[in-house]
């Protein structure tokens, strides 16, 4: 079965903080990247949104500024290195600013 890459865009919350250091710079979205099986591109952003959906509404992000608007922005075959890496797990936040 073929792997492909997933970014993932998340938008539409607000986690109140210091965001890099800066006062009242909420967190206002993320971007994610996932690598999974799937038989097509479409199965690869349907799998990893629903990944994406239960980590903010019963996973480790829930609570945290509602959910989010979900948005797959990329589906590219995975590079072999892609392929070999550890499982990720993170996010790269952003201020929306």
């Amino acid at each position: 079965m073929p792997r492909f890459r997933v970014t993932i865009e998340g938008s539409g919350i607000e986690i109140p903080g210091d965001f890099a250091g800066v006062p009242g710079h909420a967190v206002r979205g993320f971007f994610v990247a996932r690598v999974v099986n799937a038989p097509s591109r479409e199965e690869a952003g349907r799998r990893v949104l629903a990944v994406i959906r239960n980590d903010w509404s019963r996973g480790v992000y829930a609570g945290l500024g509602g959910l989010p608007q979900l948005r797959v922005s990329d589906v590219a075959p995975a590079t072999f290195f892609e392929w070999l890496r550890p499982r990720r797990t993170g996010y790269a936040f952003h201020s929306g600013r």
